[in-house]
């Protein structure tokens, strides 16, 4: 039993580290692609994408663990 409650604890704080960093880095990306549009113009869409891709990488690896950390508090 005791396992199993450990597994469905680590499985937990996982899910909300991948939730918590992508919700973050999709709202940073959003934030950059208005500041860029009201700027700059309509930006690329590659640069849409790459910026996007490296706000939810950085999300994940920088606000995914103090997500975690709570959920296992």
């Amino acid at each position: 039993m005791a396992s199993a409650l450990a597994l469905h604890s680590d499985r937990a704080a996982m899910i909300g580290m991948l939730v918590a960093g992508t919700v973050w880095g999709l709202t940073l990306s959003a934030g950059f692609f208005i500041n860029a549009l009201l700027n700059c113009g309509p930006p690329c869409p590659e640069d849409i994408a790459a910026v996007t891709a490296l706000c939810i990488a950085t999300g994940i690896l920088t606000i995914g663990p103090l997500a975690a950390f709570a959920t296992l508090r």
